[in-house]
């Protein structure tokens, strides 16, 4: 039986750009679609009911972020994925959708949807309505055309380093960070379900936490702001946005930054700052958390906590086996039943690198407790 969708925009040749994908595959149907919120509620509340719906943010009437609320209100449970623009305006109400439960979120192309972002277009829209109607993986050949760099070659194995001793610096001074001052590290990969995710681990971190936290939740430019900044509204650490060339801090959250590589480097004085650059996307993913975790190869903190949460793919697998053979790194996994999409927590532990599965809402304290804090 063929997966209903229902289409929510208010431009025509998006619903007929979004339709026309949907055609083209024959295990997928548009079953409706509606010019804006308050129509699709209509067709819910008349017992119509979808295997996904396809939302913009800004529309007429009602709004997607009111939509998803009244979804919410009125007990309507069923995917959500937002199809909206790059402006900076909507990224806070995209960071909301997530929040209400949607599934995840695509970005329409700024340029026209013609040729490759087209072909992007497709591929992203596909990719996650196969997940989110469990239609198992899309077609690897038809899935992110861009060109995807080579897989990095390490060696199995480890060597764990004695834990130095804990600093206990608190949130309130900050200072510059050295060789010295930071002696652990925490770090976190999450994809599709993320943002939300993060409501329920960041908040828990205490006021006391005393390392960095570095975050690469997969997300395009722009919205990775608007999404540390809700954060830091909901925390007792502070969250911030990851900029090139700041040093990095003990008891600061760090969101690597939007359609960028974040890294760690060490500089001459031995002081650790954050490196965010235009290198090209690792398997279409950019920030991507293999990246950033192979980068830590080359400073001297030896001791790391990696939780990996919901998303779609592997990211962050090869960067923890990669580190296993130089450092003492410790890997929380978000167990399949809390997940939004059991994929990169699945990659990691059928690669034998996860030391401890739990349910998201005790993620944070896992790593808490595994950092000796």
């Amino acid at each position: 039986m063929q997966k209903k969708v229902l289409i929510i925009d208010d431009s025509a040749l998006i619903r007929s750009v979004l339709s026309d994908i949907i055609k083209k595959d024959k295990q997928l149907t548009v079953a409706d679609v509606a010019v804006d919120g308050s129509q699709a509620l209509d067709f819910l509340l008349k017992g119509k009911r979808y295997d996904i719906i396809l939302a913009d943010i800004q529309m007429p009437k009602m709004d997607g972020v009111t939509f998803l609320r009244e979804m919410n209100k009125h007990r309507i449970r069923m995917p959500v994925l937002i199809v909206s623009s790059i402006a900076s305006k909507n990224a806070s109400e995209t960071i909301e959708a997530l929040e209400l439960g949607a599934f995840d979120f695509v970005r329409k192309p700024s340029g026209g949807i013609v040729g490759d972002a087209y072909n992007e277009f497709h591929d992203e829209i596909m990719v996650r309505i196969y997940q989110a109607c469990r239609l198992g993986e899309y077609p690897e050949e038809l899935k992110m055309r861009t060109p995807k760099e080579p897989e990095p070659v390490f060696r199995a194995g480890s060597n764990t380093k004695p834990v130095r001793k804990k600093l206990g610096l608190g949130l309130g001074k900050k200072k510059d960070t050295s060789i010295s001052q930071i002696s652990k590290l925490a770090v976190i990969a999450s994809s599709t379900g993320g943002p939300k995710a993060l409501q329920s681990v960041i908040p828990k971190f205490p006021v006391y936490f005393p390392y960095p936290l570095v975050v690469v939740q997969h997300m395009p430019a722009v919205f990775t702001k608007s999404l540390a900044g809700r954060l830091d509204e909901m925390s007792g650490l502070h969250v911030k946005e990851a900029e090139d060339g700041e040093m990095l801090q003990n008891g600061v959250v760090y969101i690597a930054a939007g359609g960028k590589q974040c890294e760690l480097i060490q500089d001459s004085s031995g002081r650790y700052r954050l490196s965010e650059t235009d290198k090209p996307a690792r398997g279409g993913l950019r920030p991507c958390a293999d990246i950033f975790l192979e980068s830590l190869e080359n400073v001297q903190v030896q001791d790391i906590v990696c939780g990996i949460l919901t998303g779609m793919g592997s990211d962050g697998t090869k960067g923890i086996q990669r580190l296993k053979v130089s450092k003492k790194i410790q890997v929380v996994a978000q167990n399949e039943e809390t997940c939004v999409v059991y994929g990169m927590p699945r990659a990691a532990y059928m690669a034998g690198i996860v030391d401890e599965v739990v349910p998201l809402d005790q993620v944070a304290r896992t790593m808490v407790k595994k950092l000796g804090v």
